[in-house]
């Protein structure tokens, strides 16, 4: 392993660890501290460039940082990044973001939409069905041209969407119980 790698895989943890979260971020730049005994100034910053450079000293945001250990040989480098990169992995893992929860959410809300969209959809059409029945020709027409589409644009693409949705989620949701 050279620094040109060790320094593309520091961006690479930066950059997946801010995605995440300033705090995991930070706790991601204090890992990197004990590892290589450091005082990198660990702050909120936005912007975060880590790298070491050839004579294995630290490069952060523009200010060069020595080791407490004075690190001489590029060996010692790959031991320390070593342990970092196992800790910073177990970091990543636990702070992944759930992306699987939120699906859930979102189907589970989706599946309320369409039952919300077919009992509207079902009292505008019992309300236009009562009026024929009772001969009120003006409010039949009046449900048919005004109300029913002003409730249901794009209605039809809509609901069928949203019923595809629904049913993949509910055959999955069957899947994992049995």
């Amino acid at each position: 392993m050279n620094l040109d790698k060790i320094n593309k895989e520091l961006k690479i943890y930066i950059n997946e660890a801010s995605s995440i979260s300033n705090s995991c971020k930070n706790k991601l730049l204090k890992i990197f501290n004990e590892e290589f005994n450091l005082d990198l100034d660990i702050n909120n910053y936005k912007n975060i460039d880590l790298s070491i450079t050839k004579d294995f000293k630290v490069l952060y945001r523009d200010d060069l940082y020595e080791s407490k250990d004075n690190i001489k040989k590029l060996d010692d480098v790959v031991e320390r990044y070593n342990s970092f990169k196992e800790k910073a992995d177990k970091l990543l893992i636990k702070k992944e973001i759930d992306f699987q929860n939120k699906s859930n959410m979102k189907n589970i809300s989706n599946l309320i939409i369409v039952i919300c969209m077919i009992i509207i959809f079902i009292a505008a059409l019992i309300l236009g069905i009562n009026a024929l029945i009772n001969g009120h020709y003006f409010d039949t027409l009046w449900v048919v041209v005004v109300i029913v589409p002003w409730i249901f644009p794009k209605f039809k693409d809509s609901l069928t969407t949203r019923w595809i949705q629904a049913k993949n989620y509910l055959k999955r949701l069957f899947k994992r119980v049995k």
